[in-house]
């Protein structure tokens, strides 16, 4: 549990800026159902508008089955919560034909039977990115399963620090083996932030369950700490804060270093980074920067198993994705130009990337790791019982004194600090004015 109102106040304002609390339910704002209508009926009118022609995701979603239903959610501070969770499957037309044809000859099916939870950055829902979803399983063949984290009005939960991100996914992991898929179909796929949630998940399978799940990293960065020193020096809300973030992000339970578990690509991980990313690139705080640099440290080391190498090494020209012409329009059109011109590449989609060649991600690097990927872990198959699944984490243990011990000569600072998150806290609030077309305006890290 929280140990000091000082604690709770600061994850309070962090946790309004970035997973609000009490949120509007998007489907009923977007006027699909009303607020009096149960969950599955105003989900039902969604799907209902999008099976017709003039539906927003009438293409996207076609020959994809949605099925909408709720998980349990355990917090770090042990309170109990609802998220809601929905499945876009290729319908069966398309199951069958891909069971038909061998995976090596049709690498755009290499997710044919596979599970991927897709976890979405801050101040971002899963449908803010149904056109990137849609796309994924079209690529693919896998299905894919967006979330909401805690915090919608009607299913409650308030997300306070990172384990309740990692609870939330944990969750939705867990539901999917009790329901019998097997450990090595689970994929898991963030951008962003969420690209860190879900490594960092991954980590507690290995580290609670000795078994691993794949996880492929969007956009995301080496470490939270070196995110926000951006984001502050972009916004002239801090110089010289570089002592008291990581004290403050540790205090609070926002310390996550993806860069700790992350070192280069294996068959049960792999990244990719944007081009013109506005947000991470002006202070190399991007994953992909890290992972180059890494091997040149003395302490690298490769963890990389040997019948992978030359699959590893055939994506090396792939960590950078550039936008499209129809990403770079969308951006544009939406969000405006820098003065330099150029648009932030940071709160686009992964559909919205590709490479010099124009080749999309999902064709040139998601289809072909899954793939390959497939092949090793057949050969090196893992099982694990729903007897021993991995358990919820608790609240991080960070006292007063040694956040004032770590941090006294910058504590004058720290409202300065804090100032950023109530700024972002009131930049982001939901407008009730906006259509479903603006609601991806919110997107952050």
């Amino acid at each position: 549990m929280p140990n000091s109102y000082f604690q709770r106040l600061i994850q309070k304002q962090i946790g309004s800026a970035t997973f609000s609390s009490n949120r509007t339910d998007w489907y009923v704002k977007n006027n699909f159902g009303t607020a009096e209508m149960s969950l599955d009926e105003r989900f039902a009118h969604f799907e209902q508008a999008q099976r017709q022609p003039e539906g927003k995701y009438y293409h996207d979603f076609q020959n994809i089955d949605l099925e909408r239903y709720q998980v349990g959610v355990t917090l770090a501070n042990r309170s109990q919560c609802e998220i809601e969770v929905v499945a876009f499957r290729p319908d069966s037309s398309v199951s069958s034909s891909s069971s038909s044809t061998s995976s090596s000859s049709s690498p755009t099916l290499s997710g044919h039977g596979k599970h991927v939870i897709y976890f979405t950055g801050i101040c971002t829902l899963y449908q803010d990115s149904l056109k990137d979803i849609a796309k994924a399983v079209h690529t693919t063949g896998a299905s894919y399963y967006g979330f909401e984290y805690p915090g919608m009005a009607r299913l409650g939960g308030q997300v306070s620090e990172v384990n309740d991100l990692i609870n939330t996914g944990m969750a939705v992991a867990n539901d999917l083996l009790r329901k019998g898929v097997p450990i090595d179909d689970i994929i898991f796929q963030g951008d962003s932030f969420g690209a860190a949630v879900a490594k960092k998940i991954s980590d507690e399978f290995k580290k609670q369950c000795h078994v691993e799940i794949r996880c492929i990293l969007n956009n995301t960065f080496s470490s939270f700490q070196q995110a926000i020193q951006g984001l502050l020096d972009e916004n002239c809300l801090a110089i010289h804060l570089s002592s008291v973030i990581p004290s403050l992000l540790s205090y609070t339970g926002w310390d996550i270093r993806t860069q700790d578990s992350y070192n280069q690509v294996t068959p049960y991980q792999i990244h990719v980074n944007h081009i013109g990313d506005g947000l991470l690139e002006p202070g190399s705080a991007t994953l992909a920067a890290y992972v180059e640099s890494a091997r040149y440290m003395p302490s690298f080391v490769d963890t990389c198993p040997e019948d992978f190498r030359s699959q590893r090494d055939s994506y090396s020209a792939l960590h950078w994705a550039v936008i499209s012409p129809e990403g770079e329009s969308y951006l544009a059109a939406k969000y405006g130009r820098d003065d330099k011109g150029q648009v932030n590449t940071h709160i686009a989609d992964l559909c919205y990337m590709q490479y010099p060649n124009g080749q999309g991600v999902y064709e040139a690097l998601i289809s072909p790791y899954i793939q390959d990927s497939n092949e090793y872990i057949r050969n090196h198959p893992q099982v694990l019982s729903v007897d021993h699944l991995p358990q919820p984490l608790v609240s991080q243990q960070e006292s007063l004194l040694s956040l004032i011990s770590s941090a006294l000569p910058e504590l004058p600072k720290v409202p300065r600090f804090l100032s950023f998150f109530g700024q972002a806290a009131s930049s982001t609030d939901p407008d009730p004015t906006l259509s479903e077309e603006d609601d991806d305006v919110y997107k952050l890290i």
